[in-house]
């Protein structure tokens, strides 16, 4: 979930301005949404998908082929007796989760709302710069020394 995290702030770092204006969701609010994401799940688990199965393949003339009840819900606990209780327990586990990831990224936003502003400043002042037909800013050029000239230890594999 980590890696998750770093992916959304790294997104949002995209966002234009006003998409920060927007509320984001508490955890609690995320949270709160498990029961109806279970009976949501429920009724899409209920859903009789025999005949797309059928007219997918009309030749397999599989078990079962053309009988109504053929559920994905049926299908998945014939595979997994414990499927519900494993179906709940990542619907009520993931939007913990991901309540807590929402805290963590209002926590953040201040931080990066200024970060974005000031990236936003330099930018313009660039901008302006080359409008303006200012010469670069001195850059201090030492970086790219030829490494080979210096002392090497005998000691460092590298």
């Amino acid at each position: 979930m980590p890696r998750l995290s770093i992916l959304v702030l790294a997104a949002a770092a995209f966002l234009p301005a006003p998409a920060f204006a927007q509320s984001v969701p508490s955890g609690a609010e995320i949270e709160a949404m498990a029961p109806a994401l279970d009976r949501v799940t429920g009724a899409l688990l209920d859903v009789d998908v025999g005949g797309i199965i059928d007219a997918a393949d009309p030749y397999a003339r599989r078990p079962g082929y053309g009988r109504p009840g053929r559920t994905v819900g049926a299908m998945a606990r014939r595979r997994d007796p414990y499927f519900d209780a494993h179906l709940r327990a990542s619907i009520y586990g993931g939007t913990a989760r991901a309540g807590r990831m929402m805290d963590a990224f209002a926590a953040a936003m201040p931080a990066l709302r200024r970060s974005l502003d000031e990236a936003r400043a330099a930018i313009g002042t660039a901008i302006d710069d080359y409008h303006r037909g200012l010469p670069p800013p001195a850059v201090d050029d030492g970086w790219d020394r030829d490494i080979d000239d210096e002392p090497r230890d005998e000691r460092d594999p590298y």
